[in-house]
């Protein structure tokens, strides 16, 4: 390119620059083929500058494609950040640095729809930027932008791809002389990497979804490789035509940063972020675990340490058994110790969404998820039958009833709003106001079969299948049938037990700390290892009261073997046949008898219970668990 600047002579004389270089026989400027072509120092200074400012826009583009999967901004300050990357690298990184995690967790795409754009311009984003760098500011300024996928984004194995990407793009002899062909050349690797992706995506995927919706699981890698193509055409375009300046990349990379932002902002919001993220911790820290691997392990070490001659092995197991049904059952013990730092951390998670996020649908939600957290309690009785550390929520703690309240303020009519109903109506009969809580869960029984029947009018004008629940939670998945049941036990246990010699006091206790038995019915834990013995203390205390068919039947309950269960049930119904109790214990003798094999009598129990309490909502349930083939898993399930 010939130079048309003005050579002045030391003579004062003005002499062309053409003229002047066909004097001397000066070499033309090399031609202008990236911005560092132009030598000038104003040039080189501009070059660096916008350089810097790509490489900020596209380092929050790296921080917004991580913080999609982690809630995090600045993902090397994160604690187990080396970790993380090194087991990413290696192929075995966790779910939340995975490339597939964008699509299924914590917001799947299959959820909100809005994402496959989102997603599908924030990867165009990451892949074109640094190929683009790499053909118009050479190969070693893409460098950078390259890190940031690595290291920002956590994303190390796009980062090697891209690192490929560029060297095809921009270094010879892989380079050619049209820039885009150059670019699309680069584009190949990336489209193999995320088709891996998308397979990997599938194979988790599989059985899990609709097969017309798969259609949106690869929806956004394919919306990425269109997009980048795109994005090659304008910039390179834009840079021909200002003749390779500085600043072509900078303007498209700016808004290729801030829509997904925006739209994310817009239409998908931080509080389902912060919710779905809220979720899956909760879903960890509760997780259930087999313990019973460990424990054999742990018997066998015990058993050989044992010097000769070595007891029987049995012996041993039953020992390390009993060992940790005593660390799960105590406070200091690491199970418990750890219970108790997930629900403090529960608290507190949930305690923040609600601070930012007090207007988000999702709060009501996030007092469900705290109330419940504070509500858990290790369920030793599962431990002892299957070596499964598990976890029940059901008898609720004084330290949940807060939140309960809020969100039956709030929420009344929601699923979260039934369950924190029941849980108050626990609460208040154990605390003695048992009016309070007849009250409440009449009401609450009396909404739902008004719904009831609305539903099943509605259903039988249109002709339409029931649905498989009453109400639409918000991914709360609350087994609402398991709920209202556990309302109508309760509700008919506290509205036909008022004794007239001890009123409500077998059910809700003497409220005298300083009695022996202080304790009633409903202040007893059924999965304590005590329960029994408590029931038998608070029985010997109320002799004859109007409850003792209740007590009863929890005792008959807790009995292991099936055998001792039916003879126990049969014995109730001959001494106590017209008590508020005779309908349930029916129902729960037909349900014995079926898990063992006697049709016979359990058909004899059924149409026993339909002639004797017709009306009972205990008849409704076998009825309907009859219609559904159900009967052992109705069994298993019921309060």
């Amino acid at each position: 390119m010939m130079s048309d600047s003005i050579a002045i002579p030391s003579d004062g004389r003005h002499v062309s620059g053409s003229a002047d270089a066909e004097a001397t026989g000066a070499i033309a400027s090399p031609p202008l083929i990236d911005v560092w072509s132009r030598s000038g120092s104003k040039y080189r200074v501009r070059a660096v500058v916008l350089l810097a400012i790509n490489v900020l826009l596209f380092a929050g583009a790296g921080a917004f494609a991580y913080w999609l999967r982690s809630g995090e901004l600045f993902a090397p300050a994160k604690d187990g950040y080396r970790s993380l990357l090194w087991q990413t690298l290696r192929g075995v990184g966790q779910g939340e640095v995975s490339l597939g995690s964008l699509l299924i967790g914590p917001i799947s795409v299959q959820e909100a729809p809005m994402l496959i754009p989102i997603l599908g311009l924030l990867m165009a984003a990451l892949v074109s930027i640094p190929i683009l760098v790499a053909i118009l500011y050479r190969f070693w300024s893409s460098l950078p932008f390259v890190a940031v996928v690595g290291f920002l984004a956590v994303m190390p194995w796009l980062a090697i791809t891209l690192l490929g990407s560029c060297v095809l793009s921009s270094v010879r002899p892989f380079r050619t002389r049209f820039r885009f062909v150059s670019a699309l050349l680069g584009l190949v690797p990336v489209i193999v990497y995320l088709a891996l992706a998308w397979n990997g995506t599938r194979e988790v995927m599989v059985g899990r979804i609709d097969p017309v919706d798969a259609i949106k699981f690869v929806a956004p890698w394919v919306l990425a490789i269109v997009a980048s193509a795109a994005v090659f055409a304008i910039v390179l375009a834009l840079a021909r035509l200002v003749n390779y300046r500085p600043g072509a990349v900078t303007p498209l990379l700016a808004v290729m940063f801030a829509l997904p932002v925006a739209l994310f902002e817009q239409y998908v919001g931080r509080d389902e972020l912060y919710y779905r993220l809220l979720e899956k911790l909760d879903a960890a820290h509760f997780a259930e675990v087999d313990a019973s691997v460990d424990l054999a392990r742990a018997a066998k070490r015990a058993w050989e340490r044992h010097p000769l001659p070595r007891p029987a092995y049995k012996v041993v197991h039953e020992q390390a058994e009993q060992k940790w049904l005593f660390e799960l059952a105590s406070d200091l013990g690491p199970v418990q110790t750890e219970l108790a730092r997930h629900q403090t951390e529960i608290a507190d998670r949930c305690d923040w969404f609600l601070k930012y996020f007090p207007l988000s649908r999702y709060a009501p939600n996030a007092l469900y998820i705290k109330a419940r957290a504070k509500d858990r309690r290790v369920d030793l009785l599962e431990f002892r039958r299957t070596k499964w550390i598990r976890f029940y929520e059901d008898f609720p703690n004084q330290a949940s009833e807060k939140a309960w309240r809020m969100i039956l303020e709030n929420r009344p009519d929601t699923p979260a709003g039934t369950v924190a109903t029941l849980r108050l109506s626990q609460l208040d009969a154990r605390d003695g106001d048992i009016h309070r809580a007849v009250k409440r869960l009449g009401e609450l029984l009396s909404r739902l079969d008004r719904q009831e029947s609305r539903l099943a009018t509605a259903l039988a004008a249109s002709s339409r299948k029931p649905a498989s629940t009453r109400f639409g939670g918000l991914a709360l998945h609350i087994p609402l049938d398991r709920v209202v049941l556990e309302a109508r036990r309760l509700h008919a246990l506290l509205a036909s037990n008022n004794d007239p010699l001890y009123g409500y006091e077998p059910m809700a206790g003497p409220r005298r700390k300083d009695d022996p038995i202080w304790f009633g019915l409903l202040d007893l834990d059924p999965r304590s290892d005590y329960y029994v013995e408590q029931l038998s203390r608070l029985k010997a205390r109320y002799p004859n009261c109007q409850i003792e068919d209740n007590i009863d039947l929890e005792i008959a309950r807790t009995a292991v073997a099936a055998a001792d269960r039916i003879a126990l049930y049969q014995s109730l119904l001959d001494r106590f046949p017209d008590r508020d109790s005779a309908a349930e214990v029916i129902l729960r003798l037909g349900f014995e008898l079926e898990m063992e094999g006697h049709r016979e009598g359990s058909l004899t129990a059924f149409a026993r219970l339909e002639r004797q309490f017709p009306h009972s909502f205990w008849c409704a349930v076998a009825a309907q668990t009859s219609r559904l083939g159900g009967l052992v898993g109705a069994a298993r399930s019921m309060p």
